[in-house]
Formats: structure tokens, C-alpha cells, sequence
């Protein structure tokens, strides 16, 4: 199984009792993954097995000798622990948001998230530059949206803690907890000045990765939310019910999509891309791998345009993309968030795992989608006020070319 992360824990805050793929849904955020079985032959039990390398790693080998023997704090030589401090500043020192580690029970729960079905609070969360955590979006009908929670919002404190020098790994074990316990946040929406403090019941979270709205003028917009096991079917079916309603263009809202599932979005974008190239990966070397849409598998002959924004990101931007490049419809919106990695998932022998960044996503006509994201091709800006007041011209532009062709 490979998937899209826009990072180890851009979506849904999971809620159990270990890390947890962060916001869970985390739903494959941003970069392929690769689920190969790693040839690790590293111990629970063994400090050094976990740093034996190159010759340039004795040291950390001398210093765990030295904390072994002289340390005072006996209790805190944890040699589980220590490891992986080792394997995360490791990780910290390459520089690169998408390559993470994830131990053991994050990785068995992160799985089932990708079959819809979590605990949480329903929100996706990224990092920002500044190291800030930032609320993507929440999941429709989640605990998150009850509460209040927008997009954009920051997560300043997590029951008191401030979370500014907090890891996004570390932030999101705050928040996580088990279903029908509460969780405290202090948030500064966008439109405000000053923090309000959220109190928010942790949930069981079951929602759809696609939501369709019919809109006057026999118009439709569907919404996916991210590429889950099940998105694939549920784009088909609602393609069927579009077609049995006679609806006549359809807008597809990626806004706020932060990725998932790869092999689901191939499929997904191939069912408006009826033949062709959907992506093409570079690896380090510069070799190519050209993806392209399942043959066979396009029934949405339909006019489409499609809606995004500075958090679609990953699989959104791999769909969007080829959509673009194919002229199959207009990419309408602000410019998106630019996460064009591939990351490959290799498990670890103790049931961890780790995802290393080894290549590059292009569109089609090869554009960069890393760093870069795409522009739109009607630019249509969203303030935070017009969110709140429940405005949405990008949302009003797209209708308006669906009905007058431009």
C-alpha cells in the first residue's frame, strides 16, 4: 500500500493510546509510500544494535558507554527510549518534514485509519514555517467542527501546554486520548486578536471521503476530502447519481484535501482523465516513473472545474495536475500547498516504521508540485472573513464558468 502524506500527522488527531498518525486521518498525506518490509536487524532491547553504522556513529556509541556508567539517573537510562531519540534526531538532522518515524502502535492504528474509521477529534493539522501548529481544516460532522474549530486556526496550547517549541509528533500525542475523554485547546482563529479556550470531546470518527451537493442549474459539487481505500467507489457511485439527476458540470472542491491513499488517487483522477500520463515520479537518480490512468475506468465525459487551495496538497495536487495539463477543466482558486515528495514506508522489525523521502512527483507536462504548488488558472482569493460569513466566491466562480463556459 503506498500513500500521499503531506506529513506523518497532517490529518485526523487519533485518538488511542500511543502516537498516532496525527490528525490522524493523516490519510496518507503527501508522498508515496511504499509498505517493503525493511532489512533491520536492530533489538528492543539494545541500544547500540539500534546505532551500529557508519564509523562516524561511534561516538553516539561512546556516549551511551559513558551514560551507561556514569549517569546518575539510572531509571532514566531507558534504552527504548534513548534509541529512539537517536532515530529521531537523526531524522530532525536531514531536514526534510516528510521523512518520519513512527513507532510501533502509531503504525497499526495509522492503518486503520485508511479504512475510515478512527478515534479523534476530526481535524487535519499541518506545521507551518514558523513551527506552528495549523488547523487544515476539520472533518465534516466531527467533534473538531462542533467546537468551533476553522481552517487556518492555531493550535497555541493543548490542556495548558504551550505547543510552540512541541514537535508535531509530540503535539498531536497531547491531543490524542480515547473516545468520550476531553482535551483542552487554546486557539487563535484567524479573524481574531486574542485566543479562546475549546473544550472538545474526543470521538469515534466515521465520515465519507466524498460529499455531493446538488447546487441549482443542474449543477453538483463534490467534495473528497482525502484519497481513502474506499474513494475510488465513492466517487463512482456518486458519479452514477449525478448522472441519474441529469446534472450538466460538476465542481470538484479539493480545497483543504491533504492527500492519501496513491494508488486511489491514480484511480480516482482517471475517472476524469480518460487516457494518459496522471504523474511522473523522479527518484534520486533521475529516473522516471510514468503513472498513468487506469484505462477503462473514466465514466465523467461531464464538464468539471475544480476548486483549490493553499492546503490541497499531495494527492489533491497530483489530480489537480493532471486535470490542468489535460485542459479537462479549470483549476480555480489560490496557488496550492506544493507537497510533491514521494515517501516510501519501510517497517521496522519491532512493528515501528519509518518513511523516507526518495522521490519527486511531477504533473504530466512535468511541473514540479514540491516547493512549488500549483497556480490556478482563475485566481480567486478566500479571506477570512468571507469563511466566517459563510461566503464563497471561489465556490461562485466556479459556478459561474460551468454555466457560461468561461
Amino acid at each position: 500500500m503506498r500513500f500521499l502524506r503531506l506529513s506523518i500527522f497532517s490529518l485526523l488527531i487519533v485518538a488511542l493510546a500511543s502516537v498516532s498518525f496525527g490528525l490522524g486521518l493523516g490519510f496518507g498525506q503527501g508522498g508515496a509510500v511504499d509498505t517493503r518490509q525493511a532489512q533491520v536487524s536492530s533489538s528492543n532491547n539494545s541500544f547500540r544494535s539500534l546505532i551500529s553504522g557508519p564509523k562516524e556513529f561511534k561516538l553516539l556509541d561512546e556516549v551511551w558507554d559513558i551514560l551507561a556508567s556514569d549517569f546518575v539517573d539510572t531509571k532514566a537510562l531507558n534504552k527504548a527510549e534513548l534509541g529512539r531519540g537517536a532515530i529521531e534526531g537523526m531524522i530532525k538532522a536531514l531536514n526534510d518534514a516528510h521523512t518520519s518515524y513512527i513507532d510501533a502502535d502509531s503504525y497499526s492504528r495509522e492503518q486503520l485509519e485508511f479504512q475510515g474509521s478512527y478515534e479523534g477529534i476530526g481535524a487535519h493539522v499541518t506545521v507551518d514555517e514558523a513551527k506552528q501548529l495549523i488547523i487544515v481544516a476539520p472533518i465534516p460532522g466531527s467533534p473538531a467542527e462542533s467546537a468551533g474549530i476553522r481552517p487556518g486556526d492555531k493550535i497555541l496550547a493543548i490542556n495548558g501546554d504551550p505547543t510552540e517549541n512541541l514537535s508535531l509528533t509530540e503535539a498531536v500525542q497531547k491531543i490524542k486520548g480515547p473516545s468520550g475523554s476531553t482535551v483542552t485547546l487554546s486557539v487563535l482563529h484567524l479573524t481574531d486578536s486574542s485566543p479562546i479556550t475549546l473544550q472538545i470531546k474526543r470521538g469515534q470518527i466515521r465520515t465519507p471521503s466524498v460529499i455531493v451537493e446538488k447546487l441549482p442549474n443542474d449543477l453538483a459539487r463534490m467534495r473528497i476530502l482525502y484519497f481513502s481505500q474506499r474513494t475510488d467507489n465513492e466517487v463512482e457511485e456518486a458519479l452514477e447519481a449525478i448522472h441519474a439527476e441529469g446534472i450538466k458540470g460538476i465542481i470538484i472542491d479539493l480545497r483543504n484535501n491533504p492527500g492519501g491513499l496513491l494508488d486511489t488517487t491514480i484511480d480516482v483522477t482517471s475517472q476524469f482523465v480518460h487516457d494518459g500520463i496522471i504523474a511522473i515520479q523522479v527518484d534520486r537518480d533521475g529516473k522516471e516513473e510514468v503513472l498513468r490512468s487506469r484505462q477503462g475506468s473514466a465514466r465523467a465525459d461531464i464538464p468539471i472545474a475544480v476548486l483549490i487551495n493553499e492546503n490541497s496538497a499531495s494527492g489533491s495536487e497530483i489530480m489537480a495536475g493532471a486535470i490542468q495539463d489535460y485542459g479537462r477543466g479549470p483549476i480555480i482558486g489560490t496557488k496550492s500547498f506544493g507537497k510533491g515528495s514521494v515517501n516510501h514506508l519501510r517497517q521496522l522489525s519491532d512493528g515501528s516504521a519509518l518513511y523516507v523521502t526518495v522521490a519527486r512527483w511531477l504533473t504530466p507536462n512535468g511541473r514540479l508540485i514540491e516547493g512549488e504548488g500549483l497556480a490556478p488558472d482563475i485566481d480567486v482569493p478566500l479571506t477570512p472573513e468571507q469563511l466566517v460569513q459563510g461566503v464563497d466566491p471561489q465556490l461562485q466562480r466556479a459556478t459561474e464558468y460551468l454555466i457560461n463556459g468561461q
